[in-house]
């Protein structure tokens, strides 16, 4: 047998709904529209309260679509790129024109020519590097090649029309004899501006001393940059270095070797 409780509740509950529509009607027709202008009047004060929440919402970005925030992203992105790039390309100029700067006092002592490097110095394994100016610009082989500070660091070995190559007097597996604090070594390069050289103990060397090449018109090749030594040894290393790291040189000088 069906159950008919439900049902039963079920008609309770709607006639007691029906009974409070109609007892809110005729109270409402009885006050004259009272209880309907209180309701819109909350209502009116819910719907303006939610509006202005939700424009404040709109207003302040919360809801921004993940587009928007995407596309402001790579905007920013993009600007900080270019400052950088900028700010780079800044540098080098300022790194440029301290070095042609710097050239500008050999030039006042020898007839030569400021010329840019066009390949990588550590770019070849045989210790030569490219320069932008050649035998159009007065350039021969045997030519001295020296930074701003006036150190030799190579001679011109080749010559085209407007370029040149130089080989590197530290090169790797070159012997070059030079002069220390008046004492005669003989230096064997080992690439990127470094040599070393085995010398006897009791020679009195500092880092820094200036080491000079009498092959080269007794002009400054280097200095000795660290100094290695055992009481159990006769002979102690020198290690010798060029003063600029030649990587970052941009510009060298080139003046004749007479």
């Amino acid at each position: 047998m069906m159950n008919l409780y439900p049902r039963n509740n079920d008609r309770k509950k709607l006639l007691a709904a029906t009974a409070l529509v109609f007892f809110l009607f005729v109270v409402d027709v009885v006050s004259g529209g009272a209880i309907r202008d209180q309701v819109r009047a909350g209502a009116s004060v819910v719907f303006r309260s939610v509006a202005k929440v939700s424009s404040m919402t709109v207003a302040s970005g919360i809801f921004s679509s993940r587009g928007a925030l995407e596309r402001e992203s790579q905007s920013l992105t993009l600007q900080l790129a270019q400052l950088q790039e900028r700010a780079a390309g800044h540098d080098a100029l300022k790194a440029e024109n301290e070095q042609l700067r710097a050239l500008i006092h050999l030039a006042e002592q020898h007839v030569g020519v400021t010329a840019p490097i066009v390949s990588s110095v550590r770019s070849s394994p045989y210790g030569t590097f490219l320069i932008g100016a050649g035998s159009a610009e007065g350039i021969v082989r045997g030519n001295f090649v020296l930074t701003s500070g006036g150190f030799v660091v190579g001679t011109v070995s080749d010559t085209a029309s407007h370029t040149a190559v130089v080989a590197e007097v530290f090169a790797p597996g070159s012997l070059i004899e030079a002069v220390v604090n008046g004492a005669a070594i003989s230096l064997t390069g080992s690439g990127g501006g470094n040599a070393s050289a085995k010398v006897p103990r009791g020679l009195v060397l500092s880092a820094g001393d200036t080491v000079v090449a009498p092959s080269l018109g007794q002009r400054a090749i280097g200095i000795v940059g660290a100094i290695a030594s055992s009481s159990a040894q006769a002979t102690q290393d020198v290690f010798v270095r060029t003063p600029v790291n030649l990587s970052s040189l941009q510009y060298i000088y080139v003046i004749s070797a007479h």
